[in-house]
């Protein structure tokens, strides 16, 4: 058996061979633009989460575990590092910007040929076009993340709103590829979208237009979603960021539909796809 764990800026995911998953919010990446390290809570957290996996996958013949844009740019993400080694025994690579998006493109759920894959995390939004579904010929990474955006606009969804075309705007001109959108954010959204009272990979890996992200964008930004749509409870703090800079982004880019895939990097380390030295 495989295993593979992705140290996220807001949740941390475990995907075994066996077909096994498992996720657990922690925000590590709370605050990080005002301290420029990563959250001590979120540390805790995560580190309670990762001897909890190491345990899970202690059988497994080999462990893969990375981390992303929380770790990378923390002034402390070295020592975060060789604390998890410390307590877990499990050894973290950090991605580059470079090979979180050849991760991306490669692990989502696309249509065959020419594409463009969103991967919206908790700190960073990467966006990779490529021609051929396999080989980036444009990749741009910005720090848009769900827990980046909370953490600068803290709750004025307003201000977001207004604020999210020009911070899309520094992609610049993005090949008129298909859209596909991934990241826990982007599959809550979908969730909500198809009002799905129990997760279903399956079924949030579809075709939606945005039109019909547009019509659901008051029940996303509504105080009362976890009441509405209960399994984005967890979420519920961070979903209305994601929908914002996604809607801004299917708008610069000019879609009128996108795809939502379940599987991206974390399915692709899963997979034996490792991306190539920067």
């Amino acid at each position: 058996m495989r295993a593979a764990i992705d140290i996220g800026s807001n949740s941390i995911r475990l995907a075994m061979s066996d077909g096994s998953v498992r996720s657990e919010i922690t925000q590590l990446a709370l605050g990080i633009e005002r301290t420029g390290k990563l959250d001590p809570d979120g540390i805790r957290k995560t580190l309670a989460v990762l001897s909890e996996y190491a345990k899970a996958t202690a059988s497994a013949e080999s462990v893969i575990a990375f981390a992303t844009e929380a770790v990378r740019r923390a002034a402390d993400g070295d020592e975060f590092c060789a604390s998890v080694k410390a307590t877990t025994g499990l050894s973290v690579t950090v991605l580059s910007p470079a090979q979180e998006a050849y991760l991306a493109l490669n692990g989502a759920v696309k249509p065959q040929g020419a594409v463009t894959v969103c991967d919206l995390g908790g700190g960073s939004m990467e966006l990779i076009s490529s021609a051929d579904g396999i080989t980036p010929n444009y990749v741009k990474s910005l720090p848009l993340g769900v827990v980046v955006l909370k953490n600068k606009f803290k709750g004025d969804f307003r201000k977001v709103i207004d604020a999210a075309p020009s911070l899309v705007a520094e992609f610049g001109d993005v090949p008129p590829y298909p859209l596909v959108l991934s990241g826990g954010s982007a599959c809550a959204i979908a969730a909500a979208m198809l009002d799905l009272k129990a997760y279903d990979k399956t079924a949030v890996s579809t075709l939606f237009t945005a039109r019909e992200l547009d019509g659901h964008m008051p029940m996303l930004l509504d105080k009362k979603l976890p009441v509405f749509r209960p399994l984005c409870a967890k979420r519920a703090d961070t979903v209305p960021y994601g929908a914002i800079i996604l809607q801004a982004l299917i708008n610069h880019v000019g879609a009128t539909e996108f795809y939502v895939s379940d599987a991206g990097n974390l399915d692709a380390v899963l997979n034996g796809c490792m991306p190539p030295d920067d």
